[in-house]
């Protein structure tokens, strides 16, 4: 899909760069990505900056983009409102940009056009506003900091709900159940190195880490809890697994039985 990425470095995010240098997915807080961007291209062929949510780490590289061209900004309603508590000047900046047009508010199933074009998903729990975007034909999840890399140092900090800005755990597992659904293959996080042809298992793992957080004092139910969400999901096998797991750690527990139950009952029906 003609992608360029700029590592992410510090407190600053990765930035995503589409289409030739048209659309880019964030903006980091780093001096220097005007030099990344002309370096795939002239500058003003930037049309648009997609926002995932409200943190600086992830807009204030806007600051140096706008001091050479002007594209539009698309942004999520409710990271809208939480950009006003960003450090001066930029509530005053984003003011601006919505008294000239050019804040494009978007929502849930918008469809952001180009040759292949990107699907608004609305993702709230690190934020109330988080959003991702979703390439269809390739399976491409461009994921803020709703989902980042198993295993990625610091990682469990980086995408926890942030209570400020409207982030809240329901959420989060809301979210990143209805992400599991979907057929992601590379994911492309806000933080560390992005994932090629496995990235839906990341967001599974991302899903079973929260349930882990909510279930330490009887770890078997982490397991349970996922395997409910894959049978769901018709993904028995991946189901039995999770079982295979919370049977080893509680063999008698009710909840590990009644999983198993739930599998041979959606085995047998699948089987008919």
């Amino acid at each position: 899909m003609g992608m360029h990425w700029v590592r992410d470095a510090g407190a600053c995010s990765g930035v995503y760069v589409l289409e030739d240098g048209r659309t880019i997915i964030d903006a980091g807080n780093m001096y220097g990505l005007i030099d990344e961007l002309q370096d795939l291209g002239p500058l003003d062929r930037l049309e648009r900056i997609l926002l995932t949510h409200c943190h600086f780490d992830h807009v204030g590289g806007m600051e140096e983009i706008f001091q050479v061209v002007s594209p539009d900004v698309h942004v999520h309603p409710v990271t809208r409102e939480y950009l006003r508590l960003l450090r001066s000047p930029f509530p005053e900046f984003f003011d601006a940009l919505e008294g000239d047009g050019k804040l494009k508010l978007i929502q849930d199933g918008d469809m952001i056009p180009g040759s292949r074009p990107l699907r608004v998903i609305h993702a709230p729990g690190h934020t109330a506003g988080d959003t991702c975007f979703f390439e269809e034909t390739s399976g491409a999840l461009f994921s803020g900091d709703a989902v980042l890399p198993y295993r990625l140092n610091l990682g469990p900090a980086l995408s926890k709900p942030d209570e400020t800005c409207g982030g809240r755990m329901k959420d989060k597992v809301h979210s990143l159940k209805r992400l599991v659904s979907l057929p992601v293959r590379h994911l492309f996080p806000g933080h560390g190195e992005p994932v090629f042809h496995k990235g839906s298992d990341h967001v599974k793992l991302s899903l079973y880490s929260l349930y882990q957080s909510l279930h330490e004092d009887r770890p078997e139910l982490a397991w349970v809890t996922m395997g409910r969400d894959l049978l769901d999901l018709g993904q028995l096998a991946e189901a039995r697994q999770c079982w295979s797991k919370s049977a080893e750690i509680s063999p008698e527990a009710s909840e590990v039985k009644g999983l198993l139950e739930a599998i041979e009952a959606a085995a047998s029906q699948a089987a008919h």
